[in-house]
């Protein structure tokens, strides 16, 4: 019995030391090259490898050669049950005010092992107050804005709801 406990502490505890020393930042170039297949190039940035995840600060965000936007800190929080994506400080370019929020000052996007096809998303910024969920099976993102500010920029790619209140809803 003593022998079949050691065997399983032992290989949860080579588990956790592979974890905490994987080399996270393969995770994020991973990442970094899947978005470029797509026109999207994140530069500029400084990467701080941590215990449970990973730091990027100062990135410049570029679509199609353009710059779009600038993100203050970015925080990547992968656990085994749970990862969470947190972004600070995103300011758009002035170019782009007129079909994006100014400014985003916190944005959460959140997966969990509970909630396994869907990934919610909580931001607050010059919008307001957003909640959304990205629903992985249905192909489907849902964004609600329970208290809305200044969304002259984005209404036009709004709905209106009696009881949900402004939303939008795309598939891809």
């Amino acid at each position: 019995m003593q022998m079949v406990k050691r065997i399983i502490g032992g290989f949860f505890l080579t588990l956790l030391l592979l974890w905490l020393f994987a080399p996270k930042e393969e995770i994020y170039y991973l990442l970094e090259k899947s978005l470029k297949e797509k026109n999207i190039i994140i530069s500029n940035e400084t990467i701080s490898d941590q215990w449970y995840g990973l730091k990027i600060n100062g990135a410049d965000i570029y679509t199609n050669g353009i710059k779009v936007a600038k993100a203050s800190e970015l925080n990547f929080i992968f656990l085994f049950l749970y990862s969470k994506l947190t972004i600070k400080e995103i300011n758009i370019d002035k170019a782009f005010h007129t079909m994006a929020p100014k400014s985003i000052s916190k944005l959460d996007a959140t997966y969990s092992i509970l909630n396994p096809l869907n990934i919610k998303i909580n931001a607050e910024g010059s919008f307001g107050v957003l909640d959304g969920d990205v629903k992985l099976l249905k192909r489907k993102v849902e964004i609600t804005f329970p208290v809305a500010k200044e969304l002259k920029s984005v209404k036009k790619f709004l709905k209106k709801d009696p009881v949900k209140g402004w939303y939008y809803e795309t598939d891809y």
